[in-house]
């Protein structure tokens, strides 16, 4: 059987991320952070937070090493 995401509200994924809800916000609404709407509130799987994490870190590992060429 699989193992089904956790969901996660924008105030987790704010703490976790160390940032304000509104720019978790900001990023759901640029599809930035991959989210779905149930009702009034936005979810976040956790995978795609693990993704949106993995490919921030990556950007970020690049920027660096063309600085540093």
């Amino acid at each position: 059987m699989m193992e089904q995401d956790q969901e996660l509200t924008l105030d987790e994924v704010a703490r976790r991320l160390g940032i304000s809800y509104d720019t978790v916000l900001r990023r759901v609404r640029t599809k930035r952070i991959r989210a779905r709407k149930e009702g009034q509130k936005w979810r976040v799987r956790e995978s795609d937070l693990q993704a949106y994490i993995e490919s921030t870190y990556r950007w970020s590992r690049e920027a660096e090493d063309q600085r540093e060429e």
